[in-house]
């Protein structure tokens, strides 16, 4: 068996589990008795994008949406299978115990959560880039987390300068439990509903994980860009101090 047959067959044996496509808005699709039907389109009993968020967010005898915990289940298991770390917590008293305790080594530490006061410089505007060449940790804001790919999305006002997710050793990104989205098209949606609604942004980026490569003889190294690790902190106001993990 040659090199090329080798290659071409562990990719073969490799292939991720088979996952429906989600609607597209507008999409013509096909039924398996040959009818057709536009999604979304006014008239059609096809199930749109909006059908299956609002199916996915009734009540489930509880305070949370029915599907909160399955996508967080999802966001970070995708994010440690990409070299990241996820904790959900309570508060940002369990964050900067994390931190203590993960990073009790970082000599500088920045912070746009003015929560972390105690543990980072926060408030700080920096008018030159180059003085944030020694940070050994930043703790940022981001908006909202996407469950299928681990990635945080955050705009430049979040980031306090455009260069700290990427200069710095280490990144920790907080956001909401409830705040994370199936995939890449509720993602863009939701970016799309922000700026109908107002938001404007100079810069903005999807992370999602630490900085890594896999050039070199298929060798996986961490940091050979940017932060060698990065922690997602998912926040859950509503969860006991005990039960965090």
């Amino acid at each position: 068996m040659s090199s090329r047959d080798k290659i071409l067959g562990a990719v073969k044996e490799n292939q991720p589990e088979f996952r429906e496509l989600p609607p597209v808005p507008g999409a013509l699709v096909t039924s398996s008795v040959g009818t057709s039907a536009r999604v979304g389109a006014e008239g059609s009993s096809a199930t749109t994008a909006a059908d299956t968020t609002a199916r996915d967010n009734k009540m489930a005898g509880d305070d949370k949406p029915a599907g909160v915990e399955q996508l967080a289940a999802k966001f970070v298991s995708v994010l440690e299978a990409i070299g990241g770390s996820a904790y959900t917590v309570s508060g940002f008293d369990r964050i900067v115990s994390i931190l203590r305790e993960q990073h009790h080594d970082a000599r500088r530490i920045v912070s746009g959560c003015p929560e972390l006061a105690s543990l980072a410089e926060t408030g700080v505007h920096y008018d030159d880039p180059h003085t944030l060449q020694d940070i050994d940790l930043a703790v940022l804001r981001a908006h909202f987390g996407v469950a299928e790919n681990g990635a945080c999305w955050i705009t430049e006002d979040l980031m306090i300068e455009r260069a700290l997710p990427f200069i710095t050793q280490h990144l920790a990104l907080v956001i909401r439990k409830k705040d994370i989205v199936a995939n890449m098209h509720e993602a863009y949606e939701r970016i799309a509903a922000a700026e109908t609604a107002g938001m404007t942004y100079g810069f903005a980026t999807f992370i999602a994980g630490p900085s890594k490569t896999a050039d070199i003889e298929q060798s996986l190294v961490l940091g050979a860009h940017g932060p060698r690790s990065m922690i997602v902190f998912l926040l859950d106001e509503g969860m006991s101090d005990a039960g965090f993990y």
